[in-house]
């Protein structure tokens, strides 16, 4: 998950920060965490685009260019990033509904207020619009990762079997689809050249993964016990995450 925080004052900029990480430790979000800061909207414009984020926390008060600017720069271009408000008055609070603002924190912000806020987001629904991007042949695709159920190599190629896309080819190095994957706990190398989407195992026995769709992963007979810890411990992630 990348998170933004623009503000131009550092001292709301580490709290917000230290909020963030606190919340989603309590609440067991499962997935990667991303905190770039801006001290104004126009540097943060810059280097914004569509889909690079999935939660802002803009200050209202920025010199130059007001946050409410800034939120209708964003909404041009993407409609779907969650934008928080953080101010030091309520004066302006209807002002966020014309940018389809999530919240609006008044300062100095509390943690209670921060957490009443974040819990109204939907994190199980940003988790699933996480894709990769890789090239297959002349055309450009985007993968949804829960859409992907393993992915292995054939020849110079790596291949990505999915539920709804069938399965894509990539002409790249598994270590680079590797490195695409690292940061996501579900996706597991079961062997050298084949790594899978623990959400969609459906059991395992005698050292084979059985998936949702069928198909049968054997795990590496050196690394089972280290791979099969590894499983476990994800289930009990996922059922404390569901608690």
């Amino acid at each position: 998950m990348k998170i933004s925080i623009i503000d131009d004052i550092q001292t709301d900029i580490q709290l917000i920060s230290k909020y963030i990480h606190t919340f989603l430790g309590e609440h067991c979000i499962n997935m990667p965490i991303t905190v770039d800061t801006f001290e104004n909207g126009e540097k943060f414009l810059k280097i914004f685009k569509r889909d690079f984020y999935d939660v802002i926390f803009l200050d209202y008060y920025m010199d130059s260019l007001s946050g409410l600017d800034t939120a209708f720069a964003i909404r041009q271009s993407d409609c779907n990033v969650k934008i928080i408000f953080t101010t030091a008055s309520r004066d302006y609070a209807i002002d966020s509904y014309k940018v389809k603002a999530s919240g609006y924190l008044v300062k100095p912000i509390s943690y209670e207020e921060f957490s009443e806020i974040m819990s109204l987001i939907n994190f199980q629904k940003i988790k699933d619009q996480n894709f990769i991007q890789i090239t297959n042949g002349y055309n450009t695709v985007k993968i949804p990762l829960h859409d992907i159920v393993y992915c292995d190599i054939s020849g110079h190629y790596v291949q990505i079997h999915t539920l709804n896309l069938g399965i894509q080819r990539s002409r790249m190095t598994f270590d680079n689809l590797k490195t695409m994957l690292r940061d996501y706990a579900e996706f597991l190398l079961c062997y050298r050249g084949c790594m899978i989407n623990m959400n969609h195992i459906d059991h395992v026995e005698n050292l084979i993964f059985f998936l949702d769709n069928g198909e049968q992963i054997p795990l590496c007979q050196k690394q089972h016990n280290e791979i099969l810890k590894i499983y476990s411990e994800f289930l009990f992630d996922k059922v404390r995450n569901q608690i």
